[in-house]
């Protein structure tokens, strides 16, 4: 059947593997296999449907890897995620970032507690994070970002002794920032940019001393930059541009002598520039455009000898 292009087979009780030779049908755009009895492996003659643009295996029983030739499916456009990897209780890694997968995540990805680097940003992917994130106390690293998710971000992440990076960013998480963030001693890196966040930047966050980067950025966070961001000595890039933050920029801020990015731009930041800025000599970029700053720029803005880029236009100077 050369010129075939849907083949549709799902929700049946067909057994037995995927046949090599459906690597032979190139003209199809659609291969739905899902919702039946197929058990061993993805064959690699998949590669060969270079037209295929939805292929769905999921709710099944396969095992193996996912070949490498899927990567020559340069068409894809939809490929779920089965929901049995869930049941790999050793499972300590799970990259799948960067490809078309579609659908929903499975909801039982933790269920061995062993899980340290899970990476499917970048992907098709909708509805909920898995159940068992929240207690994954294993994770060193997590890549959501880039996808279609959605959640109460309080209430699908909990506090992880061992995290070391995480990024959500550009989802539809919801809700406030949790204080949990702060009970991550390890942490290093946390992006939550481009959500639908709201409420203010929790004073706990002070406590996870270790963070390099922050970015909180387009959101819809309201209130004052906490005074506990000070805290953050190891900081390199505070982001938090595009929000509805306003009040004054805390003094506090003098003790992140590390810093080398800093953006406020695109909030209500009102009263003056702070002066102490000028003690952050390692600063090389710092937008504080889009504001309400008043009265005249700082003189010790002059001591920034690094800065390569300044924004502090658009506003009330």
């Amino acid at each position: 059947m050369k010129s075939l292009i849907q083949l549709c087979f799902q929700t049946n009780n067909l057994s037995g593997s995927i046949p090599p030779s459906l690597g032979d049908l190139t003209n199809l755009t659609h291969l739905f296999l899902y919702q039946n009895n197929l058990s061993g492996i993805i064959p690699k003659e998949l590669g060969n449907l270079i037209s295929l643009v939805d292929l769905e295996l999921e709710e099944n029983q396969l095992s193996g890897s996912i070949p490498a030739s899927v990567g020559d499916l340069s068409n894809l456009e939809f490929f779920p995620i089965p929901k049995e990897i869930g049941n790999l209780r050793k499972l300590k890694g799970l990259f799948l970032d960067t490809n078309s997968f579609s659908g929903h995540l499975p909801q039982y990805i933790c269920i061995g507690k062993s899980l340290q680097n899970f990476s499917v940003n970048n992907n098709h992917l909708v509805g909920p994070v898995p159940k068992t994130l929240k207690t994954c106390k294993s994770l060193l690293r997590v890549h959501l970002q880039g996808d279609n998710l959605t959640g109460n971000i309080s209430e699908v992440f909990g506090a992880y002794p061992n995290l070391q990076y995480i990024d959500i960013s550009h989802n539809n998480f919801y809700g406030e920032i949790s204080p949990m963030w702060g009970q991550c001693p390890q942490l290093a890196t946390l992006r939550i940019a481009g959500n639908n966040l709201i409420g203010s930047i929790p004073p706990e966050l002070g406590n996870a001393t270790q963070i390099h980067k922050l970015d909180l950025s387009s959101n819809r966070l309201v209130g004052v930059i906490p005074n506990e961001i000070g805290r953050l000595t190891a900081l390199l890039d505070l982001i938090l541009n595009n929000n509805q933050l306003w009040g004054r920029i805390p003094s506090d801020l003098k003790t992140l002598m590390d810093l080398e990015y800093l953006d406020m731009s695109t909030n209500k930041f009102n009263v003056s520039i702070p002066s102490i800025l000028g003690d952050l000599s390692k600063l090389h970029h710092l937008n504080l455009s889009n504001n309400k700053f008043r009265q005249e720029i700082p003189i010790q803005l002059s001591s920034l000898v690094h800065l390569s880029e300044l924004d502090l236009s658009h506003n009330s100077l």
